[in-house]
Formats: structure tokens, sequence, C-alpha cells
């Protein structure tokens, strides 16, 4: 028994220093023919820690919805997210969503930032943007 929690507590040990993220954040919904957005936020400290200020979007010269993101640091510390940006038609579908993987950001603190995504397609009428918490860079 004593072999067994061992083992559990290394393995844990070795998950947490290779690097690992927290899944739960703040997601926030841009429905580009609205104009309205949502907020989403699913882990209380990212949420104390941080706040999207402003959302902005409009159209690229080839036609196709780009929207802007600014997140504000709530919080003297640096910190070490992680963003993606998806984008749905109106049915709801994701589209190509394998090739929008997560990008790293590091927010100085109370400073603010902001992050852009452009559609893949005319077809996108929603984005989402997703914000986690980034641990392996502490």
């Amino acid at each position: 028994m004593k072999k067994l929690n061992m083992f559990l507590a290394l393995a844990l040990a070795g998950m947490v220093f290779a690097g690992c993220h927290t899944t739960a954040g703040t997601s926030v919904v841009m429905n580009h023919d609205t104009g309205g957005s949502v907020i989403y936020e699913g882990n209380t400290r990212l949420h104390n820690a941080l706040a999207v200020t402003a959302v902005t979007y409009d159209k690229v010269p080839a036609g196709l919805n780009r929207v802007n993101f600014q997140l504000t640091s709530l919080v003297q510390r640096t910190q070490h997210l992680q963003y993606r940006i998806a984008w749905f038609n109106a049915e709801g579908m994701e589209i190509d969503g394998d090739s929008r993987p997560y990008r790293s950001l590091s927010l100085q603190g109370l400073d603010s930032v902001t992050v852009t995504g452009v559609a893949n397609s005319p077809a996108a009428v929603t984005s989402r943007l997703r914000v986690r918490e980034w641990l392996a860079a502490r």
C-alpha cells in the first residue's frame, strides 16, 4: 500500500512539473451577426485575476470576420495564460477546429493586451475566446 501511495504521489508531482494547465477558464462568445457577446467564467481564480474589458469586431478586406478581445490583468503578478479563438457557423458547428491550437500569453501585472482572430471561412458567424491558466511557466 505504501508503494502504491508513493507511486501516485510521484505521478502527480511529475504531471505538475511536466507542464499541466487548468482546463476551466474564461470563455467569451461573440455573435458577429448581432454584435452581442457573453462572458462565461468557469474558474474563480482566473475570474478574480483577469477581465475581458473590450470586444470589437469588423471584417477584413477579404470579407472574413475579425474579432479583437482586450484582456486586462487585475493582479500585480505576471500571469501565464493560454488562449484560443474558435469560429462557428450558423448551425453552431466549429469550423476547422484542429487548425486553431492554444497560444501562450504572458500578461504583466495590471497590464492589458488585445488578442485578435480572423475567421478561416465566410460561413463563420460566431467566435469564442477561451482563456486558461498555464501553470508550467511558473
